[in-house]
């Protein structure tokens, strides 16, 4: 099945801002209930503005099947994740201070709760990596918390290479042909 024909992916817009909180918070306490403090820091609430920042700043998009939309409004998020050309706080601390002109780094990817294992998350890497050529990325970057094996396989599954463990965090990047 062709992605683009059944998934609508955009920038999200600040009104996106309390769904993506939502779907987020989500993830992070199915993650916690088994578990696992990936996210756990998304719980606390003091995250919640930086995220509604990014998001207002263009960096966050949104996912929903094409087949869901009616009276012209956007329909359910399936999932979102985050782009940023620019290295953000966090970035800086795993990667250090980088030249990052042909550099995009992705973050927060989660899919809802109700949509985990479709296959959407295969898909939106595809088009992750399909957009970031079409901008001109030569680079994808993403870190992801080392003990999550199943992680670091579905990141592996997707060509991203394992540069390094810094911090308790696998630091994957993914380069065009």
């Amino acid at each position: 099945m062709d992605y683009q024909q059944v998934l609508l992916i955009e920038k999200a817009t600040p009104a996106d801002g309390p769904a993506i909180l939502e779907l987020l918070k989500s993830r992070a306490t199915d993650l916690k209930s088994k578990g696992s403090s990936q996210w756990s820091f998304l719980l606390t609430g003091d995250e919640d503005a930086e995220i509604l920042q990014l998001v207002t700043k263009g960096l966050f998009y949104k996912v929903a099947h094409k087949s869901d939309i009616q009276d012209q409004t956007f329909p359910p998020l399936l999932a979102t994740f985050m782009l940023s050309d620019k290295q953000e706080e966090w970035d800086v601390h795993l990667w250090g201070q980088e030249e990052t002109q042909e550099t995009v780094y992705l973050h927060k990817l989660a899919v809802a709760m109700q949509h985990r294992g479709e296959g959407l998350g295969d898909r939106l890497m595809d088009w992750i990596k399909e957009h970031g050529e079409e901008l001109g990325y030569s680079k994808i970057r993403l870190d992801c918390v080392a003990g999550s094996e199943k992680l670091r396989d579905f990141y592996a599954k997707h060509g991203f290479t394992l540069l390094k463990i810094v911090d308790g965090h696998c630091l994957y990047e993914w380069e065009t042909k």
